[in-house]
Formats: C-alpha cells, sequence, structure tokens
C-alpha cells in the first residue's frame, strides 16, 4: 500500500486536461471549499445543522493531523522519483528512487521516512482529503438523513481519493487510512446527533452557564479549549483553529440568546449566503492589513489565529445579526430560553 507503480501507471495517462480536472476536484478538500460550504448550510439552509457539520468536518480535521504527526509517513513524490508531484506548491526535491514499500503491506524504507521528517511539510498518512471528503459528504447525510445523500457520499469519496493518487501527493494506504479515520468520526456523530434527541442534548449543553453540569464542561473545552492547546502545542493548523474557535464562540452566543428561524424564500437563503460570504471576505482582508502593521504579530501562528478567528466571529455573529436588521431572518418564537 506505500508502493508507487500506482502513480507511476496513472500518470502515464497524464494530460494537460485531465490535471487541471483532477486539480478541481482535489480544491473540494482544502480550506476555502470548506469555508464556502460551512457558510452556504450555515445561512443557507439551516444554522443548526451547518453547526454540527462544521463539528464533523472540523473533528476529522483535528485527528487527521494529530494521526499524521503520531505516524510521520512520506509522500510519494518524496519516496520515488519518478513520481510527479502534480498539485503545484510542494517542495518536491528529492534523491530517492523506487524507495516504496517492497511488498503490499511493507512501509516505505526507514531512509526515506528519516529524510521526510526533516523536511517540516505536511506528512502523508492519513489523507486528510479523503477524511475530509468522507466527514463532508457523509456528515450531509448524517445531519441531513437523506437517502440520496447518502447514495452519493461514496462517490465523491472516491473521486477525491482518486485525484489524491492520481496527483502523486497520497499513497494508497494514505487514502484508505483518511476513509477509515473519518468512517470512525461519521460513526460516532450518526451515534451521537444522529436523531433529533441527540442534536437537543448537544444544543443544550451549548445553552447551560459554563461550568455548572458535566455536559457544559465538555462542551465548552472541546470546542474553545482544545483547539487553543493544539495550536499551542503545534499540532493543529492555526488558520482553521481560529476559524473554528471563531465560528463556535459566535454560534453559541447567538444560541444562548435564542437562533432566528431559517424559514425563507431560495431568494432570501442566498441573499443571507452572500451578505455572510461577503463579510467574511472584507473583515478577512481588513483585519490582515491591520495585522501587518504589527511586526511581531504578521506571519506568526497565533496571528494567523487571531485574524482567522475574529474574522469569523464577526462574519457569523454580523451576518445573522444584519439579516436579521434586513427582514432576511426572523425571530423564532419557539426557541427555548437561555
Amino acid at each position: 500500500m506505500f508502493q508507487t507503480g500506482i502513480h507511476i501507471a496513472l500518470q502515464s495517462l497524464a494530460s494537460g486536461w485531465l490535471t487541471w480536472l483532477m486539480l478541481q476536484i482535489t480544491a473540494t478538500g482544502y480550506y476555502r471549499f470548506i469555508i464556502v460550504m460551512v457558510i452556504a448550510v450555515l445561512f443557507g439552509i439551516s444554522l443548526r445543522k451547518g453547526f454540527l457539520l462544521f463539528q464533523i468536518i472540523a473533528w476529522t480535521a483535528v485527528l487527521s493531523e494529530i494521526a499524521k504527526q503520531f505516524f510521520g509517513l512520506p509522500r510519494p513524490f518524496f519516496t520515488d522519483s519518478r513520481v510527479a508531484c502534480l498539485d503545484p506548491g510542494w517542495d518536491t526535491a528529492t534523491s530517492f528512487r523506487a524507495m516504496g514499500g517492497e511488498s503490499f503491506f511493507d512501509l516505505p524504507r526507514q531512509a526515506v521516512i528519516d529524510a521526510f521528517r526533516l523536511k517540516g511539510i505536511s506528512f502523508g498518512f492519513p489523507s486528510g482529503h479523503a477524511s475530509g471528503a468522507v466527514a463532508m459528504w457523509g456528515g450531509l447525510a448524517v445531519i441531513f438523513r437523506k437517502r440520496a445523500l447518502a447514495w452519493l457520499a461514496p462517490f465523491f469519496v472516491a473521486l477525491i481519493a482518486f485525484t489524491r493518487l492520481y496527483l502523486g501527493v497520497h499513497f494508497l494506504a494514505d487514502v484508505l487510512g483518511g476513509v477509515l479515520l473519518g468512517g470512525l468520526v461519521l460513526f460516532a456523530a450518526w451515534k451521537l446527533i444522529g436523531n433529533d434527541g441527540g442534536q437537543e442534548r448537544f444544543f443544550a449543553a451549548g445553552r447551560t452557564r459554563l461550568g455548572t453540569t458535566l455536559p457544559g464542561v465538555l462542551y465548552y473545552f472541546f470546542l474553545f479549549v482544545l483547539p487553543v492547546l493544539l495550536v499551542l502545542f503545534s499540532i493543529f493548523n492555526a488558520m482553521f483553529a481560529g476559524f473554528f474557535v471563531g465560528l463556535n464562540a459566535a454560534f453559541t452566543l447567538a444560541l444562548r440568546s435564542g437562533l432566528p428561524s431559517d424559514r425563507g424564500s431560495l431568494w432570501v437563503r442566498l441573499a443571507r449566503v452572500a451578505i455572510s460570504g461577503l463579510l467574511f471576505m472584507v473583515l478577512g482582508l481588513a483585519l490582515a492589513q491591520a495585522l501587518a502593521g504589527i511586526p511581531a504579530a504578521a506571519g506568526s501562528a497565533w496571528g494567523r489565529f487571531l485574524t482567522t478567528g475574529l474574522g469569523t466571529f464577526l462574519t457569523i455573529w454580523g451576518g445573522m445579526k444584519l439579516s436579521l436588521r434586513l427582514g432576511l431572518y426572523q425571530k423564532d418564537e419557539t426557541a427555548p430560553a437561555s
């Protein structure tokens, strides 16, 4: 599963248009597309369901990154110089050739593993794209409980996994490990919040006063404290952690004061998505410019964390408040009191 023959075979069929297509598909596993999807579901369909979907995606990403750091395994293009890295932006310099696993179940050679750990770029196992695809598309099926989504999810997961092999950035073991990890998180989500009762218990924990109940303590620890600790120990991406904490803070404040009703026509829903998306872009640019004036913070992990976190918080909180003021949301009279 750590052999490079499959990559060489796939890349023998490579062409300009096919590589372009693979890059467009694989882009759905990156940070920007995830933001678009989350904002679209939050403001266009359901604040509650969008928030739950984001939790599945975010915790899959956390566990994937922890697993990468634990195993510390190389990527195909570094293991074998015959494998081209068709995904731009990687440091592809390597002196190794045909140093993958000798048999199907063997790891790459130890010399390759040791050298790759010194490069300072993302490890390969498990594939974050594969686990993220399971979390996103499978999460949609779990949260919305639609049979069509359950049938479509495996297709999208397989498509993403194929692009990672074709582009030379993941071994077969990486994508299978990613699918397994994403599947385990998805199974846990289905058991915990796959029904109305589980979802209401989750939201009830968010409405409790800090530290007054065990569910409330767990809610605030996992949604706010643990992400900061993971960034502190350089285990998790600071930008995504900022997005995670900022969204959690805005949603939790809105939950405690009463979420608005998601009802509205298609045009109303599209307007809410457009307003929140525009807010995110404008605030992101403004905060980045402001941070650039602080030399100690510009470019640092904590600078990215604060910029993304504050921008996300203001996007979600401001998007709800602005949509309420414009009549795109209505107060939900059936919402439970905080």
